[in-house]
């Protein structure tokens, strides 16, 4: 299997549950799929159709932060001491100007990952190309969150029958086959302007504490860290440039941002 491999290195990251909107704003322990797309899409320099693209990665951070931000929120007020037919005149104006004339700054408290490191996995396997020399400033997370591509390559990924799978994004159906990891509900994939119509999926996030195993691993067969086989056989895509535990190395889960 022939995909793209890109390393991303970035001082802090943040990518904001979309649902929290007041009080102090949380960030998912890996970035939702609806980011990687636009990432991609930063690097192509434009919208690629998002069924011709599957990824997988690998996430890492050192550690959680919390900063205070000011968060600036503009809307369309009247001024004060207006007569009644003014303030009518000045609401029918407004509607049909749809002016921004009055705004407030609220503190607000985010969440953000110290320290992050992405390594992306992308078919077709050409990608690599657009992250060599990327059309926009490349981000991870917030347009302030500034990173920097410190390789990409295409790579030849063997398949294998067995792996190890950590610091990764799991689709919601192997969700029956272990019990480790955490349930979420991500951004899959968000349309194109005007509307920016979001789909949401369900994932597994799996973290370093929760190393899941599969196929020919050296674990015992009850071990709470093996993922339940299926009937038939499997293989996995493999990274050959990362390291051997129980035999096996570190498995990679593509996953796509529309159907098709």
């Amino acid at each position: 299997m022939r995909v793209a491999k890109v390393r991303i290195l970035a001082p802090t990251a943040s990518f904001r549950y979309p649902h929290f909107l007041v009080g102090k704003q949380i960030t998912y322990s890996m970035p939702p799929p609806s980011t990687i797309y636009g990432h991609v899409a930063s690097a192509v320099g434009q919208l690629p159709p998002p069924e011709t693209i599957r990824f997988a990665y690998h996430f890492v951070f050192t550690a959680r932060g919390v900063d205070l931000e000011h968060q600036h929120i503009v809307s369309t007020s009247a001024p004060d001491k207006l007569s009644k037919e003014q303030a009518a005149n000045f609401k029918r104006w407004r509607a049909e100007n749809r002016l921004a004339l009055g705004g407030a700054v609220q503190p607000v408290f985010r969440e953000f990952l110290f320290q992050a490191e992405l390594t992306l996995y992308l078919t077709p396997s050409s990608l690599a190309q657009a992250f060599r020399t990327p059309v926009f400033p490349v981000v991870l997370g917030r347009s302030q969150d500034v990173a920097c591509v410190v390789m990409a390559e295409e790579i030849e990924l063997p398949f294998a029958d067995g792996a190890y799978f950590e610091n990764t994004l799991l689709p919601f159906s192997w969700r029956a086959r272990t019990a480790r990891g955490i349930t979420v509900l991500m951004p899959r994939y968000i349309g194109p302007p005007p509307d920016r119509e979001p789909t949401f999926a369900q994932y597994v996030v799996l973290r370093a504490g929760d190393r899941l195993y599969s196929g020919n691993a050296a674990i015992a067969p009850d071990d709470r860290r093996r993922l339940v086989r299926k009937p038939e056989p499997e293989q996995w895509p493999v990274d050959p440039d990362t390291p051997l535990d129980k035999g096996v190395r570190r498995g990679l889960v593509f996953h796509s941002f529309a159907d098709g």
